[in-house]
């Protein structure tokens, strides 16, 4: 009778929850990764070379890292409801006014605000999923949520194509249309998060009495469930060797994730095809990450063993791009999205693993800054993989010696990834 219960819960609260916290996150993966799109028109129109457009799109992760942990830390005092629809409607907001960039420094200031805007916005994501399943369901919960990364390319490489092609309409450049049309989804969507999310398993009006009991209990009956946290013991866990650990994985995975979202348009762009096409074929990736995170987290859940997903992620990572400079011209052929294609399957595959071994590695009391600082350290690969990888195309070139870096990236985290031992163990679900 219990676990019918427990499966009931479970499923109710996946279909009330997951949808909108879905549909909120591609909004704001979109909305990060656009500028790749309209890296070609931005360099021409406001004069930026390679290495200026990475510093620029990179900027923004040097925000998002000094204002993730003390965002989380509100989050978890003032409840996600309010804290998440602040982020979203900022950071909407924000997006819309990159209209008004005229030329480098106004690109630095305003991507720098924008990553001052979202900070906080995942990892707050991340802490009020653990207070709502226990471990056993989180890594397919994981997978879930961050099958937005691939798919906000599967559905925005395409539209942002599309909104790219509309130069002249009332007299706007294509890349202003996107930022205008990306931006503001995300303004209203802040708004019926404000109204609809509840904080905690006990304010579901959805949830029978019943169904809130056998919550509440597998909550306080998992041992990696968050209590509250203090500035002490959080700041801690920041040198917590696991965490550091975990902090370097997730900083190689995002330094492949961003520098293929700013550049690949790009790269691909350069087999001198129009805007439609060339976002339909930057798309082919991501459709290819979309499958291989849900199979991944199914995969984490059933065996009980994400470490292990998390190290075949990393070796797929790195051959992947390694093929990719060696055989396929640093991306710009189809040899090239094929080999990205299977990097691909790494690159999104992670996170659901990652992300469910995470409150398995940090202490109870310092899951909400603990997972927030993993996230914002990890995140500056944001900054540093773009850089990298323009500074090396503007000195060599070409982008295979860029993309040969990203590679061996993954091979350092999977070293790392050998060495990491969680606090607690996970079991099968």
């Amino acid at each position: 009778m219990d676990s019918d219960l427990g499966g009931r819960t479970i499923r109710t609260v996946i279909w009330r929850l997951m949808p909108l916290l879905l549909l909120a996150y591609l909004t704001n993966y979109v909305d990060r990764i656009n500028i790749g799109f309209a890296g070609a028109a931005l360099k021409r129109d406001l004069g930026l070379t390679n290495t200026m457009f990475g510093v620029g799109a990179g900027l923004f992760f040097i925000s998002y890292f000094l204002f993730e942990v003390p965002s989380n830390l509100v989050l978890e005092r003032i409840g996600a409801r309010r804290w998440i629809s602040r982020i979203m409607v900022s950071w909407g907001i924000l997006s819309v006014a990159m209209i008004f960039v005229r030329g480098e420094y106004g690109f630095y200031a305003l991507r720098f605000l924008l990553g001052v805007a979202e900070a906080g916005f995942f990892p707050g994501v991340i802490f009020y999923l653990v207070c709502w399943f226990p471990a056993a369901y989180r890594a397919r919960l994981m997978a879930l949520f961050t099958v937005g990364i691939p798919l906000s390319t599967v559905i925005g490489a395409p539209l942002s194509g599309l909104f790219l092609s509309m130069t002249g309409i009332l007299g706007l450049p294509g890349w202003q249309w996107m930022f205008i049309l990306e931006g503001l989804p995300a303004v209203i969507l802040g708004c019926v998060i404000f109204l609809v999310l509840p904080d905690h398993p006990r304010d579901a009006k959805w949830l029978s009495p019943a169904q809130k009991q056998w919550l509440e209990g597998a909550l306080a009956a998992d041992p990696s469930r968050p209590v509250r946290s203090h500035w002490r013991s959080t700041f801690k866990s920041f040198y917590d060797p696991r965490v550091l650990a975990m902090c370097a994985i997730y900083l190689s995975n995002t330094s492949a994730n961003f520098s293929l979202a700013f550049f690949l348009p790009q790269i691909v762009g350069t087999m001198g095809l129009g805007q439609v096409e060339t976002g339909l074929l930057v798309a082919i990736p991501s459709a290819v990450g979309v499958v291989s995170v849900l199979v991944i987290g199914w995969l984490a859940d059933h065996f009980g063993n994400p470490r292990a997903l998390l190290l075949a992620a990393l070796v797929i990572t790195s051959a992947g791009l390694a093929m990719a400079a060696t055989f396929g011209a640093g991306g710009a052929s189809l040899i090239g999205i094929a080999v990205l294609s299977f990097a691909g399957i790494g690159i999104h595959g992670l996170k659901s693993p990652f992300w469910a071994l995470a409150p398995m590695t940090l202490a109870a009391s310092t899951a909400a800054g603990g997972i927030a600082w993993i996230n914002s350290v990890g995140n500056l690969g944001g900054f540093f993989g773009p850089s990298v990888l323009g500074w090396l195309t503007d000195h060599f070139g070409g982008y295979q010696a860029g993309i040969f870096a990203l590679a061996g990236f993954q091979f350092v985290a999977m070293l790392m990834t050998l060495v990491l031992h969680p606090r607690v163990k996970s079991k099968p679900a």
